[in-house]
């Protein structure tokens, strides 16, 4: 196999295939351009897109000019490489904060106008009176999770860079937005290394005694490097749009407006597997303006989530009998059988949507992992690839790949038993399919 660093250098050989190519790509830099801007939950590494648009550019499947299309936008990984590809991007996320971060990273700045933004924005950080810390909380934030002075501060920065949106414009403020979104969660009582909502413990706390303004222009001066080299690389001209909006919905897609489509969604409802919004909660309400009951709604509302939006319904399994076999077990096991049943059944509905969306005959490439419900392997691959074929897609490939590193629990204790731990992801696997004409 080609190893992650190797394979760049064979991209345009005759032995350039995907079954050829190492897909853990361990080793390999995945902050690379504004890869790095922000930290960002279970994130799919930017040299799956990379290597996958390579690929059906080099096989004339696609050109430059197409557009991509990701349902689950996420951090913005797919939209970044499809610019570096010479492609457009759509996109939605039913998390707002990923719409802002994709958007943000996607975005070519001019640099000049960046570094007068920067330079009055520093001028006004030099003037705050970093003693003081007078000033009234916003009902939406917690004061449990930030030291007072340093929540004053960051409320301070904030206000400005809305300033900042007036004077220049939103694509120059989003920037600072995210500088301001690290320095947030850098800030806060946030335990490091966690994507779910958790506090360093109390004796921690009264230790914690943050540089806001340090972080932040560190963060500013770091970003500002890798978007400026990001802007030298990508054209202006090429389309971005990211909705706020629901994968099984899509409303503001147009029908078979995608040439190809990357994504990695979900690999389960957000309680139980990935808290996107718990992990952008503070860092939404603080950076962005959204409210507290805005960033509620996320992990309540995603896959599988505890507000349904659809009907109930189980024909669907029908075309899967990976899934079928899959909720049998966990019936037999008096497992999370229903909480399988309506995760399934959304994605099932983003599928639809996919297939509405994608030009005919081009392909979709879903990133997926197989979680554990109830101690029961759940094969998510097969799950995918027999639903898309019930819906008439063709299957071309599945690309095995382990997961060297990622912000996940590698162990789990579902039934909450001390002591008892199971396994949950470390594997994922690239389905590749065709749209149906």
């Amino acid at each position: 196999m080609m190893s992650a660093n190797a394979y760049q250098s064979k991209i345009t050989g005759q032995d350039f295939e995907l079954e050829n190519i190492d897909w853990s790509f361990s080793g390999a830099t995945t902050t690379y351009l504004t890869h790095g801007l922000h930290s960002y939950p279970a994130r799919m590494i930017p040299q799956i897109p990379s290597t996958l648009l390579d690929y059906f550019l080099k096989e004339n499947v696609i050109e430059e000019g197409d557009r991509l299309y990701d349902p689950f936008a996420g951090s913005g990984t797919s939209a970044v490489e499809a610019h570096l590809h010479g492609l457009n991007f759509e996109g939605n996320d039913i998390n707002p904060f990923a719409v802002m971060l994709t958007l943000a990273k996607s975005t070519p700045l001019d640099v000049a106008v960046l570094r007068k933004a920067q330079k009055d924005l520093f001028e006004y950080i030099s003037q705050i009176d970093k003693k003081d810390s007078d000033i009234e909380r916003p009902d939406d934030i917690n004061k449990g999770w930030f030291p007072k002075p340093q929540l004053y501060h960051l409320l301070q920065i904030g206000d400005y860079i809305d300033d900042i949106s007036e004077e220049y414009d939103e694509d120059i403020a989003r920037f600072f937005r995210i500088c301001l979104s690290k320095t947030t969660r850098k800030t806060s009582y946030q335990r490091n290394g966690e994507y779910k909502r958790y506090r360093m413990p109390e004796e921690k706390r009264d230790e914690h005694d943050p540089d806001v303004f340090s972080i932040f222009e560190k963060s500013v001066k770091k970003n500002f490097s890798l978007i400026k080299e990001y802007s030298e690389k990508v054209s202006s001209n090429l389309e971005r749009e990211v909705h706020f909006d629901d994968s099984r919905f899509a409303e503001d897609i147009q029908d078979n407006s995608a040439d190809i489509v990357i994504t990695s969604p979900p690999y389960g409802d957000h309680s139980t597997t990935v808290a996107y919004g718990q992990f952008s909660r503070d860092l939404s309400i603080l950076a962005s303006n959204y409210s507290k009951e805005d960033m509620l709604k996320v992990d309540k509302e995603g896959l599988g989530g505890r507000i349904e939006k659809l009907e109930p319904t189980n024909e669907f399994v029908e075309g899967s009998e990976a899934l079928s076999a899959t909720l049998d077990t966990l019936r037999e096991k008096d497992g999370r059988s229903e909480d399988a049943l309506k995760f399934f059944r959304d994605y099932f509905e983003a599928m639809k949507q996919v297939k509405r969306i994608l030009q005919p005959e081009q392909p979709v490439a879903w990133v997926v992992a197989n979680r554990t419900m109830s101690r029961v392997s759940i094969p998510t691959h097969l799950i995918t690839k027999e639903l898309c074929e019930s819906l008439g897609f063709e299957h071309d490939k599945t690309l095995p790949r382990e997961i060297p590193s990622k912000t996940l629990p590698w162990e789990n204790a579902p039934e909450n038993i001390t002591g008892k731990k199971g396994g949950t992801m470390a594997k994922e696997n690239i389905v590749i399919m065709k749209c149906p004409e």
